[in-house]
């Protein structure tokens, strides 16, 4: 293939030297007759290039079309889903999150309670308790003086 190329390129260079030098050696009417030739193929080639370039236009136009029904019929229902679906798991998590903060306050409030009614009292009676038994214990050491002192 490499051939074939090289040989492609090498015509050309013989060619285009073949019409370097015609154009020196035959004068203006061989310049003024290819000069015309070669404005009708670049008018050509051109031509060629504006109905390509009208074709990839109309190519891409349709490619932009499948791809908006595309988002309009698949995409956008299943993001509207995706979208619902999290919206539910949102309300739920709310929800829980509502039932915890209830819960800790509740646990907050039986906290204060038993802190108060049950622990408080409880720890009075200690007290009281602990002082009588002090008492028993400072009476009963006044008529012992040989006891030593705990």
């Amino acid at each position: 293939m490499l051939r074939w190329i090289a040989i492609g390129i090498g015509l050309l260079t013989a060619v285009l030297f073949g019409f370097i030098i015609a154009a020196i050696f035959l004068g203006e009417d061989f310049r003024a007759a290819w000069r015309d030739v070669f404005i009708v193929i670049l008018a050509a080639l051109q031509l060629i290039g504006a109905v390509l370039s009208i074709a990839i236009l109309i190519a891409l136009l349709y490619v932009v079309d499948q791809i908006n029904r595309l988002a309009r019929h698949n995409v956008i229902p299943k993001l509207d889903e995706a979208l619902t679906k999290a919206n539910e798991a949102l309300e739920a998590t709310r929800s829980i999150a509502h039932n915890v903060r209830d819960s800790a306050q509740t646990a907050t409030t039986t906290t204060t309670y038993v802190a108060e009614r049950v622990v408080s009292p409880i720890i009075r009676i200690s007290s009281l308790v602990t002082g009588v038994r002090a008492a028993a214990t400072t009476l009963a050491r006044r008529g012992n003086p040989d006891e030593p002192k705990r």
